[in-house]
């Protein structure tokens, strides 16, 4: 079996897709091959990880960086700076409304972190869980 040293899981869930990830991931694919990574980086189709408004979602592994809302013009610059320079793309980061500080890890999105923080970003109901 072939031995990647970066794996990009695309979201392929139905929010992602919707917001284009099939597009995504046919850039990556095609600016990898340009830049010849392709035996050093793999993209890979997943399931839905739940965070669909940030859609389309890349995320980044063995780094666990959360690439969010990409758009296939920012591929190119993603690939140079991330993949080919090592220097993640703070731009494409989720930032948490009202700071300015992107949080580059997965492992450190609320979102992921607390199970009941889902939904409390940019609404809430009249029973406070959401």
């Amino acid at each position: 079996m072939k031995q990647y040293r970066t794996h990009l899981l695309v979201c392929a869930g139905t929010g992602c897709v919707a917001s284009g990830s099939f597009e995504i991931k046919k850039a990556l694919e095609k600016e990898i091959a340009k830049r010849k990574l392709q035996d050093e980086v793999a993209v890979i189709s997943t399931g839905c990880n739940g965070f669909c408004e940030r859609g389309p979602i890349v995320v980044v592994q063995p780094d666990g960086i959360f690439y969010q809302k990409l758009k296939k013009e920012d591929i190119p610059f993603l690939v140079e700076e991330h993949f080919l320079k090592g220097r993640p793309v703070e731009s494409l980061m989720y930032v948490p409304v009202g700071e300015e500080t992107p949080i580059p890890k997965i492992r450190d999105i609320p979102f992921f972190k607390d199970p009941g923080y889902h939904g409390r970003e940019t609404f809430s109901n009249d029973t406070g869980s959401g």
